[in-house]
């Protein structure tokens, strides 16, 4: 997009240019040449603009509406260079017609397609908070639940209360790991790296998974992009423990310049899991990635094992 930007920057001045001349009325053939030039350099901007992403889309709309205003600007300029009153060259102004007619098409479809995306963003997350909403249904009614069944029966015996007590106590720490698990506390009180540690912590404890945590200058950032990194991570590691196959999981979180960068890699054989093209885990990692404007890249790691990377500009996330 740098390339892009630069060509569209170029392209502004020379329309900037052809428009001063246009209104001065003076120098047909330098408005024409500067006209020309700026539908060139808008195309070209054009043909190098991916056209994935809706707001991309949007852009390559606008662009293409650039050009069709500096072909018109080219076309006037021509007109007035022929000294004709009504010269062939008007014939001209069909094609430029055409470049507005398309981008006017370009710029709907964007707009239709940023809607589709926010339809489909907003049925993922009541999908994801859903599954979760279920997670949790099954574990108070397999675990919490059953517990406290086996509590009431417990003290109904004369020698059951130091069997009870134990049970409680476990239950107790499974509420605060289900509670960390909704919202971790220490990502408000401490921030992200803290949080990560304590979701490393939850997870050895849990699943006897060797978890490793290792940050280095990871600044503060907003509140809503560090949830948003903690649960690309949470669910980069929940992933890792139950499908990758590996033994031992790391979590990276690092500045590289302007950047942050956050690793979770594992030991497992290497491909992406299962678990990621199933569900609503990697479109949930995908959008949150999105939304921070940050690339995420699920894959092999070279030294083998799986490795999901994130990295978004500190800047650009700071202004979030």
């Amino acid at each position: 997009m740098k390339r892009v930007a630069a060509l569209a920057g170029v392209g502004v001045v020379l329309l900037g240019t052809a428009i001063v001349l246009e209104l001065g009325g003076v120098a047909p053939r330098a408005e024409l040449w500067s006209g020309a030039g700026a539908g060139v350099v808008f195309l070209l901007a054009l043909a190098l603009a991916p056209a994935a992403a809706p707001r991309r889309s949007a852009v390559r709309a606008r662009l293409l509406a650039a050009a069709g205003i500096a072909a018109l600007i080219a076309v006037a300029a021509l007109w007035q260079e022929s000294r004709q009153p009504a010269p062939e060259v008007l014939l001209l102004l069909i094609p430029v017609a055409l470049l507005f007619a398309t981008a006017g098409l370009a710029l709907r479809e964007a707009a239709l397609e940023r809607r589709r995306a926010r339809l489909r963003e907003a049925g993922s997350r009541l999908d994801g908070a859903e599954a979760e909403r279920r997670r949790w249904a099954r574990e108070l009614h397999d675990d919490t639940l059953q517990e406290l069944a086996a509590v009431q029966v417990l003290l109904a015996t004369p020698t059951g209360v130091a069997d009870a007590r134990e049970i409680v106590g476990r239950q107790i720490q499974s509420l605060r790991r289900l509670i960390a698990q909704m919202r971790p506390l220490a990502l408000d009180a401490l921030g992200l790296a803290a949080a990560l540690e304590d979701l490393a912590r939850n997870a050895r404890d849990r699943d006897g998974v060797d978890v490793e945590v290792a940050v280095d200058g990871l600044p503060r950032l907003p509140a809503t992009v560090e949830t948003a990194v903690y649960r690309i991570v949470q669910e980069a590691l929940t992933n890792a423990v139950r499908h990758a196959g590996g033994g031992r999981v790391r979590i990276e979180a690092t500045t590289h310049g302007p950047a942050v960068r956050v690793l979770v890699r594992d030991d497992g054989p290497g491909a992406p899991p299962a678990g990621f093209k199933a569900g609503h885990g990697l479109l949930g990692m995908q959008e949150r990635a999105e939304l921070l404007g940050a690339e995420l890249f699920v894959g092999s790691a070279p030294s083998g094992g799986t490795v999901v990377r994130l990295e978004l500009q500190a800047q650009a996330a700071q202004e979030m």
